[in-house]
């Protein structure tokens, strides 16, 4: 895994959850991969040394539709498997 990826149902979730992670990890903004078909389209990409403080952090929230997804790859090369 190069890095995850984590999608919201709303884009009040993916900014709850920008919110939440604030000083757990660092987090990037981003657009939901063609890959992962999001609700939103928003989505936040995080370092995978990171992932369990990340579900950690997000199980602790009232944040609802979230899914993580593992990252390998670039450009058509790209993979994502749910987590």
């Amino acid at each position: 895994m190069d890095w995850c990826h984590v999608t919201f149902a709303s884009a009040s979730g993916a900014m709850a959850a920008q919110r939440a992670l604030k000083g757990v990890c660092p987090v990037v903004v981003m657009p939901a991969l063609r890959q992962v078909t999001a609700g939103c389209g928003i989505a936040l990409r995080v370092e995978a040394e990171d992932v369990e403080k990340v579900k950690d952090a997000l199980f602790m929230t009232n944040i609802q539709g979230w899914t993580l997804y593992s990252v390998t790859g670039s450009g058509k090369e790209l993979r994502c498997r749910k987590l």
